[in-house]
């Protein structure tokens, strides 16, 4: 294998993993660009390592170019359940971790010299994430709600706000009543999809000083 074949093998999975890696870059994800190209340039490489031993050392006994590749598949596992994240009673990371075990896939397909299908595949999996990312905002615009929450100490706006964001909820007002004797009554008017409505209750009902809460 020549070391221009090399170099175009290495530089379009690099490419092809860092267009995946920008869409996570760009939304904040725990495993960004230079995450999803180191992924898929080691597994380019490990492509070409095992078809280098199935050509040199085919002769000498079983070689098969695919142990390796195969390897590469299951131990991105782990890599991928890195980026996946409890949060109080929801998980998330989920598409992160399987973009990353796609664009294993890419930097295998790369390696093996297999640049239509690597191309091909990169395009399909940016067409998902995006696609998912414009369902999301679809059902956020759809599903406006009112937050109300009882407290019976000094819990501050932020904290709320903190957790309803980290769900990918958006504040648009709030409303405060003081209440005699201490605490308050706040009223959030929030955009938030409803497959996290249970999830943004659990986490409010654990702040310390929070007494109710509940949607409207």
């Amino acid at each position: 294998m020549s070391i221009a074949v090399i170099m175009v093998r290495i530089f379009l999975s690099a490419l092809f993993g860092g267009l995946v890696g920008l869409e996570r870059e760009v939304h904040g994800c725990t495993a960004g660009l230079r995450t999803h190209i180191l992924v898929s340039i080691g597994s380019a490489l490990f492509m070409m390592t095992s078809v280098f031993v199935g050509i040199s050392y085919g002769h000498v006994g079983e070689a098969d170019p695919s142990r390796i590749a195969a390897g590469v598949v299951t131990g991105i596992g782990f890599l991928g359940a890195g980026a996946i994240i409890r949060y109080g009673s929801s998980i998330r990371g989920l598409t992160t971790a399987a973009s990353i075990w796609a664009v294993a896939a890419v930097g295998l397909a790369a390696g093996a010299g297999m640049y239509e299908a690597a191309g091909i595949t990169t395009f399909v999996v940016l067409l998902i994430l995006i696609l998912s990312r414009l369902e999301e905002r679809m059902e956020l615009k759809n599903h406006g709600k009112k937050l109300v929450i009882k407290t019976g100490g000094d819990v501050g706006e932020g904290d709320i706000k903190g957790i309803i964001e980290a769900y990918g909820g958006v504040v648009k007002s709030v409303d405060t009543k003081d209440k005699i004797g201490g605490g308050a009554t706040m009223e959030f008017s929030l955009i938030l999809s409803r497959i996290y409505h249970k999830e943004i209750l659990y986490e409010l009902s654990s702040i310390p000083g929070v007494e109710e809460a509940g949607w409207k």
